[in-house]
């Protein structure tokens, strides 16, 4: 919102100046203002992604949504994100703060979902090795992640990082105690 009333007053500024001594002055501010209005949109279209991609992420036919977010080859993330779900299939994830500057975003999620079913978690970048050897029981499990990413031609691109509280896992499992 802010940042569309310094358009908005940068706007103004270039509709009261005149003048043939000022139109090298305005022609700059234009250009200015353009570039402005193009990373407005450029984050707005990142907001959006990050916003459609957890929306996909929820539903109940994700495999055939998630693609369309990943750069080519999204084969080892399915299978991956597969396993995952298997242990926990009510999986959903709420936004609870977004923030965009220009392509690259970071989003602060909370998970919700059952530990329904155990697998090996082998080469997992979930970090649910944690959990390993605990026997699920269908228990209610609530963590944040943090994730760190930027947008590319309408995909994740390259930078990708992530923090999961995984403390709150173990504690919700009462797995934190020590023996």
């Amino acid at each position: 919102m802010i940042k569309k009333l310094v358009y908005g007053l940068a706007v103004c500024g270039l509709l009261s100046c005149g003048g043939p001594k000022n139109e090298g002055v305005q022609e700059n501010q234009i250009s200015q203002l353009q570039a402005f209005e193009s990373r407005l949109s450029e984050e707005e279209s990142t907001r959006n992604f990050i916003k459609n991609y957890l929306r996909e992420l929820n539903s109940s036919d994700w495999k055939t949504k998630l693609p369309n977010y990943l750069q080519p080859n999204p084969e080892e993330f399915l299978e991956e994100h597969s396993k995952f779900r298997e242990s926990f299939p009510n999986y959903k994830s709420t936004i609870k703060h977004l923030t965009v500057e220009g392509n690259e975003a970071i989003v602060w999620i909370n998970i919700t979902a059952n530990y329904a079913a155990s697998h090996t978690f082998e080469g997992s970048d979930y970090g649910d090795e944690i959990i390993k050897g605990i026997e699920p029981k269908n228990q209610a499990l609530s963590w944040d992640e943090i994730w760190h990413f930027d947008v590319v031609d309408g995909k994740f691109g390259d930078k990708w990082d992530f923090l999961k509280d995984n403390h709150k896992v173990l504690k919700d499992l009462n797995a934190d105690k020590s023996p």
